[in-house]
């Protein structure tokens, strides 16, 4: 049985990190392994978890159908690297429009972790079209959840490398609490992908929420 397979394996490895796991992910793929008997372990351990994403999504060749297994895996989600995982497994969107109807779906989930999805989803190379900004930062809403709040951050940021005017305009007319604000400033600030003047920009913006 594969789950006992890789159990040992896991066991054996001497070093058990990232690139370890993903060499067992590689060899399945390569081997035609079927993972699908993982399933009900998913929650004992990151390293089968990552085992039966990396493999599984690996092997579906449309972005649709690699959603669609995303959708039915929503309640595995249950940490951040679960969530930024997907991103590297992606197959190209058919869309940008088929991605924001999805996310704009996600980022209303019951689940913290999907709404994270809904936001960084984008981070699969949408943020990079400065003519979709506007659309990506409407489907901003307050979240008390620290790891949405992480990524909503994480996704100004980086939509802040390629149009950083409507950023700025963006956090500078306040509707989003400051313990996402604050976040997407300091990651604004720590990018080397940012120029200094638009980082002292968004500094003085901090003023705003602090009133």
């Amino acid at each position: 049985m594969i789950y006992e397979q890789t159990k040992a394996r896991l066991a054996t490895t001497k070093k058990l990190n990232t690139a370890a796991i993903d060499q067992i992910a590689k060899e399945y793929l390569k081997d035609a392994v079927d993972v699908t008997s993982l399933y009900p372990y998913l929650k004992e351990s990151g390293a089968i978890h990552r085992i039966y994403f990396v493999v599984s999504l690996n092997r579906i060749k449309s972005f649709e159908a690699q959603l669609t297994f995303i959708e039915e895996h929503f309640a595995f989600l249950n940490d951040w690297w679960h969530v930024d995982l997907l991103l590297q497994l992606l197959r190209p969107a058919p869309s940008f429009e088929y991605v924001f109807n999805k996310a704009k779906d996600y980022v209303l989930s019951a689940l913290p972790f999907v709404r994270r999805w809904g936001y960084v989803i984008f981070l699969s190379g949408h943020q990079k079209n400065s003519l979709h900004t506007k659309e990506i930062i409407s489907l901003m809403k307050n979240d008390d959840a620290y790891y949405v709040q992480m990524g909503m951050a994480w996704l100004l940021a980086d939509l802040a490398v390629y149009n950083p005017e409507v950023v700025l305009d963006y956090i500078g007319k306040p509707r989003l609490q400051y313990a996402i604000i604050g976040k997407a400033i300091q990651k604004i600030c720590d990018s080397y992908r940012i120029s200094e003047l638009v980082k002292m920009r968004a500094k003085e913006l901090r003023v705003l929420y602090k009133k």
